[in-house]
């Protein structure tokens, strides 16, 4: 009913004794319905009002998303697969900028890098700025659902990531690589962007472990 737009965005549904009688159930199955759309991100609930009607959102993907990708992590692979699918969708969308980007989403991209390497010493602000590259990259698609993936994907993963090297030496690989990336996409070079990402990704995996991994298991996982 809210699809078809008999129940539009914005406007309130009936009230839980009205819907246990539109149905003919009880009051139990009305409250799970609604908390179900409500996950769906259908409707939005409010104490002592009636359910609102609301359009799911690139929010709702990245709750779902997020809630699917904690179990899968701690599953046998499930860090190697992570990886794998972070390295597929961000050399992705460095490859589309290089084709894509505008001169002045460029330029967004230069400060980010500029911003990126002024904090090579100082650790904390370093994997902020390092995230921030990230998402002007997942910007230049001007898609809410590519943006949505990457906050939960490459932010999740990059926040739960343990070093298990030299902080310092391992911010300048790492903006060398950012570097390289933004080379590659100001020369309209998607093939190269697409390389230089898929080489800061992979020395990345190398570089980190998440929590109650070990080195012998990250081995272990990607010998098969």
């Amino acid at each position: 009913m809210i699809r078809s737009g008999e129940y539009q965005v914005g406007t309130h549904l009936p009230s839980e004794r009205e819907l246990t009688a539109i149905f003919d159930v009880g009051r139990s199955s009305v409250r799970e319905a609604l908390f179900t759309l409500e996950r769906k991100g259908f409707v939005k609930m409010t104490r002592g009002d009636r359910p609102k009607v609301t359009h799911p959102d690139p929010d709702t993907l990245i709750r779902g998303f997020s809630d699917v990708a904690q179990g899968v992590l701690t599953q046998p692979k499930g860090i190697l697969h992570f990886d794998q699918v972070r390295q597929f969708f961000e050399c992705s969308l460095a490859y589309f900028a290089a084709e894509n980007a505008t001169d002045d989403q460029i330029r967004n991209l230069e400060v980010a890098l500029q911003e990126n390497a002024a904090t090579i010493g100082e650790n904390a602000r370093f994997r902020v700025t390092d995230l921030a590259f990230h998402r002007v990259l997942a910007e230049l698609t001007d898609n809410p659902i590519i943006l949505g993936v990457h906050e939960a994907l490459a932010d999740w993963v990059i926040q739960k990531r343990v070093l298990i090297g030299d902080a310092l030496e391992s911010n300048k690989a790492s903006y060398k690589g950012h570097e390289l990336v933004f080379n590659a996409i100001r020369d309209h070079d998607s093939a190269a962007a697409y390389r230089a990402m898929a080489d800061h990704i992979a020395r990345a995996a190398n570089e980190y472990l998440f929590p109650n991994e070990t080195r012998m298991q990250r081995v272990a996982e990607e010998q098969g």
